[in-house]
Formats: structure tokens, C-alpha cells, sequence
């Protein structure tokens, strides 16, 4: 765990505030466009705040995800809209993303191992965008959308939805990025 640590702190990038304050402005814009198609659709919307994002960007490997939105119930047998936006701060593109979603009680679980292998095996679990995932260009920021199946028979309570972006490396070891939280209700 101590090599983890370290390795992590060394390959953390070092960011200007000037360069902080560009990819910031980008997100704002992004973060503004999601927040009002979202509303105006009578779904959820969260974002990072400057300072979230700020922090975020010391600890989360590049891209990072911005914000998401979702409807906020949905009966047994119904459906969830739900979307994430994600931004790439990097000037450089980044390729093969994936972002999965599944559905279990794992928001407050630190280790991402352990939060990355349980979920509730009632729901299915989304991934996208496939074959290949999907790339990002400096600055870009990109919107990814699901419907999310209720299964029948389920309990009427809330559930979480937990979001990984990810890398995908086709003959290896993929790469975390970033995660996130949102919460419904089956009526």
C-alpha cells in the first residue's frame, strides 16, 4: 500500500493556476448546459464546485467527471434516465474510455477495489461506449447517457447508482480515473 501511495504522488500532476482556471472556465460552461437541459427535464442534477474540482483534479487521475443528472423515481419494470459528463483537463487526448454503471449501497467505500467488484446482482450493469470505448481531446468535454432497467419484483426504496470511469487497456490492466454517486427511487 506504501508504494501505491508513492507512486500515486509521483505521477500526480502539477497544475498552474492559470491552467486550472482555463479547464475550470471549460467545466463551468459544460456544467451549466447539462444543469439547464437536466432541470428543464425535471431530473436531479449534481456538480463539482470550483473548489471540489480543484481538489479533485490534485487526487484523481485525468479525465475526471464533472457532473451527472438522473429522473429521480421510476416503478418496478420502469427506467432510470441517467448521464454523466465527464472532462479531459489534459492537453493531451485520451482514449479507449469507458463509463460503467451498477447499482448497490458502495458510495462511502474508500477502497476502489473492493467498490469496483460488489454490486446488487438484480440490476444489470451498463457499460459504454463500446467496441472501443471512446476518446476525449484536451479541454473536451463529453455527456454519456443510459436508461437504467428496474427489474421486476424489487423493493420500492431507494438505490444508488455508482459510476467508474475507466480506461480500457485491451491487453492489460485498465486504468481508474474517477467515480461517482446518484440516488433514485423505485415507486
Amino acid at each position: 500500500m506504501g508504494a501505491r501511495k508513492i507512486a500515486r504522488k509521483v505521477t500526480a500532476k502539477v497544475r498552474s493556476a492559470a491552467s486550472v482556471d482555463k479547464v475550470w472556465k471549460e467545466a463551468e460552461k459544460a456544467i451549466a448546459g447539462e444543469r439547464k437541459k437536466r432541470e428543464r427535464s425535471g431530473e436531479t442534477f449534481t456538480s463539482v464546485t470550483r473548489d471540489q474540482y480543484v481538489e479533485k483534479l490534485k487526487r484523481v487521475k485525468s479525465p475526471v467527471i464533472i457532473g451527472n443528472g438522473w429522473s429521480n423515481t421510476a416503478p418496478p419494470s420502469g427506467t432510470i434516465n441517467y448521464s454523466v459528463t465527464v472532462q479531459n483537463p489534459d492537453p493531451v487526448t485520451h482514449v479507449f474510455l469507458a463509463v460503467s454503471v451498477t447499482i448497490g449501497n458502495r458510495n462511502p467505500i474508500v477502497s476502489n477495489d473492493e467498490f469496483l467488484t460488489t454490486w446488487d446482482t438484480r440490476f444489470p450493469t451498463y457499460a459504454k461506449q463500446s467496441p472501443i470505448g471512446f476518446s476525449l481531446g484536451p479541454g473536451a468535454t463529453t455527456t454519456i447517457s443510459f436508461s437504467i432497467r428496474i427489474p421486476a419484483g424489487v423493493e420500492k426504496t431507494g438505490y444508488f447508482g455508482n459510476t467508474v470511469l475507466q480506461q480500457i487497456d485491451f491487453h492489460d490492466v485498465g486504468t481508474y480515473f474517477d467515480r461517482a454517486c446518484f440516488f433514485f427511487e423505485v415507486v
